[in-house]
C-alpha cells in the first residue's frame, strides 16, 4: 500500500450501503418454510422476528437489484467480471484459497460475481446521472511523484526526518535527479519502485496539505517538504501528456468524489430509476422506512462516513 496519504474514497453505492447481503425473496406470509412435529416456521414468523426495518431494507435491496440488473445487465461485459474474479483469486493466493475464504463468508464464486456485476450496474447508474467534462478532469487531477521521509515518535527522530527532507530538497535544487533520489531514499516502499510515481491523483483524494501543495505546482516543479501524518513529502508535478489514456478511470474517481460530497446525487438517481420502472410500495411501513431512511441523503452520507471510519481502523 502506498504510504501516501490517500484518504479512502468510499462510494455511496448501492452495493456498499443498500445492496449488501441480498438474498432470495421470502414468499407469501403463510408459506411454510420449515415443518416439524413441534410446529411449523412460516414466512410471517421470520418477518416478525426480523422486524419491520429489516424487512423494509431487504425488500428495497431486492427491488433495486432487480431494477438495476434489468436496466444495465446487457451493458456489462461478463469477460471483465471474470477477469476481476481471477485477479482477486490471484491476490488471495489462488482459486482454492479464494473459494475457501468465500465459503467462510457464506458465499460462492457465483455470489461474488453477482456482487461485482451489481457494482458495475451502480457505476453505470451514476454515470448516467453525473456528467464530468474532459476540462473538469484536467482541472481536478494531477500527475505527481513524491519522496517520503517517515517521521519517528521521539522529538529527536522527528527533527532528523525534517532535516533529511530538507537536505533531499537541497540536493534536488542543486541538480540531483529526482527519480534516483525517490528510488534510493524514499520510505514509500511501493512508489519508490516506480521512481516515486503516484500516477494521477484527484482533488479530495489526498490529505489536505499534500493536495494543496501538489495542485499549486506546475509541471516539472518540486515542492518544499510537506508534513502530513505519514511524514515529510517532497512532491514533483509531472507532465500529463498521457492523460487521455487515463480519462475514463479519472472520470469515475471524480464522479465518486462528487457523490461522496453530495449524496443527494445518488438518492436522486435511485428515485429516478425507480420511477422509470414504476415501483410502488404496497406496504405503508415499507414505504415510510425507504423514504425516511434509505433514500434520505443525509442519513446515507452518515452511513458512508461510518463505513469509511471502520475501514480506516
Amino acid at each position: 500500500m502506498h504510504k501516501v496519504l490517500k484518504t479512502t474514497l468510499i462510494p455511496l453505492t448501492a452495493s456498499a450501503i443498500l445492496l449488501g447481503g441480498c438474498s432470495g425473496a421470502t414468499g407469501h406470509k403463510e408459506d411454510t418454510l420449515i415443518h416439524s412435529k413441534a410446529g411449523d416456521v412460516k414466512t410471517a414468523d421470520v418477518m416478525k422476528k426480523m422486524g419491520n426495518d429489516q424487512v423494509s431494507k431487504t425488500s428495497f435491496q431486492l427491488i433495486l437489484s432487480k431494477v438495476l440488473k434489468d436496466k444495465y445487465d446487457n451493458k456489462v461485459d461478463k469477460k471483465d467480471v471474470d477477469r476481476e474474479v481471477n485477479q482477486k483469486a490471484a491476490q488471495m493466493g489462488g482459486k482454492d484459497r479464494f473459494n475457501s475464504m468465500l465459503k467462510q463468508q457464506g458465499m460462492t464464486e457465483k455470489d461474488f460475481k453477482e456482487q461485482i456485476k451489481m457494482q458495475k450496474y451502480q457505476d453505470l447508474l451514476i454515470q448516467d446521472n453525473v456528467k464530468v467534462s474532459d476540462k473538469e478532469i484536467e482541472k481536478d487531477s494531477k500527475k505527481v511523484s513524491h519522496i517520503l521521509v517517515e517521521t519517528g515518535h521521539t522529538k529527536k527522530e522527528k527533527q532528523e526526518a525534517k532535516n533529511k527532507a530538507e537536505d533531499l530538497k537541497q540536493q534536488i535544487n542543486n541538480g540531483a535527479n529526482f527519480k534516483e533520489l525517490a528510488t534510493t531514499k524514499s520510505d514509500d516502499s511501493q512508489s519508490k519502485n516506480e521512481a516515486g510515481s503516484l500516477g494521477y491523483i484527484i482533488k479530495g483524494q489526498m490529505e489536505p496539505k499534500f493536495e494543496k501543495a501538489a495542485f499549486k505546482l506546475k509541471p516539472g516543479e518540486v515542492s518544499d517538504p510537506v508534513k502530513t501524518s505519514y511524514g515529510y513529502h517532497i512532491i514533483k508535478a509531472e507532465k500529463n501528456q498521457d492523460i487521455k489514456g487515463h480519462k475514463d478511470q479519472l472520470r469515475k474517481q471524480v464522479i465518486q468524489h462528487k457523490v461522496q460530497k453530495d449524496p443527494s446525487i445518488l438518492t436522486k438517481a435511485y428515485k429516478k430509476v425507480l420511477d422509470e420502472y414504476k415501483v410502488e410500495y404496497k406496504d405503508k411501513d415499507v414505504k415510510k422506512y425507504i423514504n425516511n431512511e434509505l433514500l434520505d441523503s443525509q442519513k446515507m452520507k452518515e452511513k458512508a462516513q461510518s463505513q469509511q471510519q471502520t475501514m480506516r481502523q
